[in-house]
């Protein structure tokens, strides 16, 4: 337990002093794509169930006022939606219009049942779409929300690429992560192609913390 104690106030530290990453060895690989039924049989299993509650959504409340600060009544594109976690705060803000995409087929059913009355009213729409490269839209966003999911999907200066572009002008891109040293690391890397707008560390009651900034690629990222 002092161990953990430890190695989470040295996470905290390497916010502001990178270095301090290499006093410990990283946890295995790190994330990795999975096949879309890999992830069914996740949230089948329940895997993703707590993301629901109030007390670990407070990350998603920070991400959800800050984007609607920086896009009021935008069009936001969300990438591993999931079951809906991140958009059950997000429309109490009232965007424009949401799009939740997930690989997961299960998931995408399940945020679709949860808010029913939503999609029928058009406010939402959950669509089954593997986030990774081949992942194309017809139409620009105000913002494209990353909450949970970011190291999943590829090389993180390719997914900056890729989904600015989809970006309409002074959009923005979301991010909520788990602070932890794998997930530092994307964002120091991703750091190096984006003009940062908002950081923020959420603590978590359990212990540990969630990272939240926003931001916007940089001139030269935009494609």
């Amino acid at each position: 337990m002092a161990y953990l104690r430890l190695r989470r106030l040295i996470e905290l530290s390497v916010l502001d002093r990178p270095a301090l990453a290499a006093i410990f060895p990283p946890r295995g690989e790190g994330a990795s794509a999975a096949p879309a039924a890999r992830w069914d049989s996740l949230y089948d299993q329940g895997a993703y169930d707590g993301l629901l509650k109030s007390e670990q959504r407070h990350h998603h409340r920070l991400l959800a006022g800050l984007v609607a600060e920086r896009a009021p009544g935008g069009r936001v594109l969300e990438v591993g939606c999931g079951e809906g976690a991140f958009y059950q705060s997000l429309r109490l803000l009232k965007p424009g219009r949401y799009l939740g995409t997930d690989i997961s087929t299960r998931a995408i059913a399940a945020a679709n049942d949860r808010f029913a009355g939503d999609v029928a009213a058009g406010a939402a729409e959950f669509r089954v779409a593997d986030g990774g490269p081949q992942f194309t839209a017809d139409e620009r966003f105000d913002a494209v929300i990353f909450a949970d999911c970011i190291e999943y999907l590829g090389p993180v200066l390719e997914t900056v690429r890729r989904y600015g572009a989809l970006l309409a002008p002074g959009g923005v891109i979301g991010v909520a992560q788990w602070l932890a040293l794998h997930p530092l690391g994307l964002w120091r890397e991703m750091k190096t192609a984006v003009e940062v707008l908002d950081e923020a560390v959420v603590s978590a009651p359990w212990g540990g913390a969630w990272q939240v900034w926003t931001c916007r690629p940089k001139a030269s990222g935009h494609g």
